[in-house]
């Protein structure tokens, strides 16, 4: 179709993966690609050329019985290159924003080809413009900066040496107790749930107290190991009628352990005894 005014062609927008190197469409080697379709041209921008095009588009065409004032080609000019001036301090925001980002634990999320979303929280290990486009690399993959959906300083996100939460006042409860086995429960020790779906936790128990510190809590008798996603645990086998302490060390991301109140319970006494 001819286009309505000599002079502006239309563009026609190409689609390429923006995390691999193949076009989508070509030959699979059987990998799984992650791809985000964009126009690789931003057709909403309009430059210099374009603009002085369509200037000289509207004094060709104007009404020679009504001609345009030429304030208003002025007006024009000037408004045109505040615009300039505008795109240009987004740029620079934008630049400082994606440097600014470096060393920061952040979470991303990206749609894959099959659907799914990918989400992936670590550190920000560098920033590259490719295409014009800021890339952020985190934990070996690459996402924009559109694709960030949280942010968090070095010590919030636990790369200090210990967990952004507390789990010390954090107290464990009894909730079966019978003679051979004892059913423990939890709270979370976040309410962030990125945090929490990254978080372990082993149980350990022990007839001797005061099972108060981390090496003396993982010292002890290990119930189960680095589970994820649960706030309870049975404790089986256990001596009747007799005290224990209990404890749970839980982990998070990067591998910053901590504990909860230690729990003393006693089993019952076994069943027909005197």
């Amino acid at each position: 179709m001819a286009d309505a005014v000599s002079g502006l062609t239309n563009s026609t927008a190409n689609y390429a993966t923006k995390d691999s190197d193949r076009v989508m469409g070509s030959s699979s080697t059987g990998n799984n690609y992650n791809a985000v379709f964009t126009d690789e041209s931003d057709n909403s921008i309009l430059d210099p050329d374009q603009f002085l095009n369509l200037l000289v588009l509207q004094m060709q065409n104007q009404d020679f019985m009504n001609p345009m004032d030429d304030t208003t080609y002025i007006t024009q000019m000037t408004q045109f290159s505040n615009m300039q001036q505008m795109q240009k301090m987004a740029e620079y925001s934008q630049t400082s924003y994606a440097m600014s980002l470096v060393g920061k634990t952040v979470t991303a999320s990206r749609i894959q080809v099959n659907g799914s979303l990918d989400t992936t929280t670590g550190v920000v290990d560098k920033v590259s413009l490719l295409d014009g486009e800021y890339v952020l690399y985190v934990g070996g993959k690459t996402y924009t900066l559109s694709q960030i959906m949280s942010i968090q300083t070095g010590s919030e996100s636990g790369e200090a040496g210990k967990p952004s939460y507390d789990t010390s006042n954090m107290e464990l409860t009894a909730a079966d107790v019978k003679s051979d086995s004892i059913q423990i429960k939890w709270p979370l020790p976040t309410e962030d749930t990125t945090v929490s779906s990254g978080l372990t936790y082993s149980v350990y128990y022990s007839e001797e107290g005061p099972f108060d510190t981390l090496e003396s809590v993982e010292k002890g008798m290990v119930a189960s190991s680095d589970q994820k996603n649960i706030t309870e645990e049975t404790i089986k086998n256990l001596k009747p009628d007799t005290e224990y302490y209990v404890n749970v060390v839980v982990k998070d991301a990067n591998g910053n352990k901590s504990i909860y109140k230690t729990l003393k319970v006693e089993t019952l006494p076994e069943q027909g005894a005197n």
